[in-house]
C-alpha cells in the first residue's frame, strides 16, 4: 500500500492565524474606541462652531447673544422684550447642551479674565467682541478654545503630560 497524504493544517498554524486574527480585531477595537484627546477634540471642535455661529447670528439679527457654560454644560442666551436675558427657546442650533461624559470647564476667560459662574460672553451685532478663551479637560487631556476680536474661533490642544 502507498503512503496516504495527510490532508488539513497542524495546530501550530491554526494557532498562528488565530493569534493574527486576535491582534487584527484587537487593533480593530482600540481605533474604534474613542480615546480621550478624541472626544475632547470632537466637544471642543462643536462647541467652537456653535461660538462661531452664536457670533454670525447676533451680527446678522442685530441682537447681541450670550453664552454661559456650567460644569456639565452650556446655554445661549437672548434679551427679551424687558431687556433681560433668558433663554434661547425654540432655536435648534443654539439650545441648551451637556458637554459629553467626564469633559469638564477648567476655565472660561474673557479679555484675560476669569468669568465667574453666572457671567456671560457676549457676542455684539456690531462684530466687535472680547478675545476670549474656555479651556476645557477630559482627564488629563486639555483642550483651550481661543476666540479673537474679529471673532474667529480656533482650537489648541495640548499633549498629555506622563505623570
Amino acid at each position: 500500500m502507498g503512503a496516504v497524504g495527510q490532508r488539513g493544517f497542524t495546530l501550530i498554524e491554526i494557532l498562528v492565524v488565530l493569534a493574527i486574527i486576535g491582534i487584527m480585531v484587537g487593533l480593530a477595537g482600540m481605533r474604534m474606541m474613542p480615546d480621550d484627546d478624541r472626544t475632547l477634540h470632537g466637544e471642543a471642535q462643536r462647541l467652537a462652531l456653535l461660538l462661531e455661529q452664536a457670533r454670525d447670528q447676533a451680527v446678522a439679527s442685530g441682537e447681541p447673544i450670550a453664552f454661559s457654560m456650567a460644569p456639565r454644560g452650556y446655554r445661549f442666551w437672548s434679551l427679551d422684550a424687558d431687556n433681560r436675558w433668558v433663554p434661547r427657546g425654540g432655536d435648534e442650533l443654539l439650545r441648551d447642551r451637556a458637554l459629553a461624559d467626564g469633559v469638564r470647564l477648567a476655565a472660561l476667560q474673557v479679555n484675560q479674565a476669569s468669568l465667574n459662574a453666572d457671567a456671560r460672553l457676549l457676542f455684539l451685532p456690531s462684530g466687535g467682541n472680547a478675545p476670549f478663551t474656555a479651556d476645557l479637560a477630559l482627564n488629563a487631556a486639555h483642550a483651550r478654545i481661543r476666540g479673537d476680536s474679529l471673532g474667529r474661533v480656533r482650537i489648541e490642544t495640548r499633549e498629555a503630560t506622563p505623570e
